[in-house]
């Protein structure tokens, strides 16, 4: 199972946590009669909140360990995305403080409370909302195959594929230290973006719909389209031994 796939289902049970969070607040601070006892929705919230610091570092080190892996510049996406989560830690151990240490600010906490639910909605729909609805919760049909010709490659350009072994393997190395969190490279099938089996052979790139030769893989490795990272900080050489790999699949 696709790791973003795991975490975005993870992402699914901090937003139930969310809920939860934000009904046990609502039935002891916001009602006057209670319906419920309310030791008990108290235990519950703090339980509840435990779990819910416990699982966003679970899905944060996901989120870091790619970062570390890739070293691709976030998408506008993913930077909203970590705006979010890192209020969300802030606001978290701030309310902590003011109900353990700092009672005198106690009549915050029910609006950081609401801060912290609407900042997680924001942080859970910016990824795993995000790749759960693109992806059609996973299981993301093909790609369609192109039918429109290749496009002749722009005037000026013109990178010769290598074809040696060596070659080959460090684009491979690569691949699978940068593109294989995001890309399968045996099939068309969507992880987080698509799958490039045989990208090198369709008339187009999938998602950017420009000719799929290798000027245009360079092009989007450095300027990407859409929500890809960027990896602009790759060599020459890199690059080349990059589209080596692509060329066999």
């Amino acid at each position: 199972m696709p790791i973003f796939l795991i975490k975005s289902f993870l992402s699914l049970v901090l937003l139930l946590l969310t809920l939860l969070a934000m009904f046990t607040m609502f039935e002891v601070l916001g009602r006057t009669e209670k319906r419920f006892n309310v030791t008990t929705l108290i235990r519950i919230h703090r339980l509840n909140g435990k779990f819910y610091f416990a699982l966003y570092l679970i899905i944060a080190y996901f989120c870091l360990d790619f970062i570390l892996e890739t070293k691709g510049e976030p998408s506008p996406r993913a930077t909203f995305h970590g705006v979010f989560a890192l209020a969300v830690i802030v606001l978290l151990l701030l309310k902590v403080s003011f109900v353990r240490f700092y009672r005198q600010f106690y009549g915050y906490v029910k609006t950081i409370g609401i801060l912290i639910a609407l900042l997680t909605f924001g942080m859970i729909g910016t990824s795993g909302g995000y790749y759960l609805l693109t992806t059609k919760s996973g299981t993301d049909i093909l790609f369609k195959k192109v039918t429109e010709e290749k496009k002749e490659a722009p005037e000026g350009a013109g990178i010769i594929v290598k074809t040696d072994p060596e070659n080959i393997k460090k684009g491979k190395e690569l691949y699978e230290s940068k593109c294989f969190f995001c890309h399968d490279p045996h099939s068309t099938k969507t992880i987080l973006g698509p799958g490039h089996k045989g990208i090198l052979k369709n008339p187009l790139l999938p998602v950017s719909r420009k000719p799929a030769t290798p000027e245009s893989i360079v092009a989007q490795v450095k300027n990407p389209y859409k929500d890809m990272p960027s990896f602009a900080y790759l060599s020459d050489d890199d690059l080349l031994n990059i589209i080596a790999f692509l060329n066999t699949l």
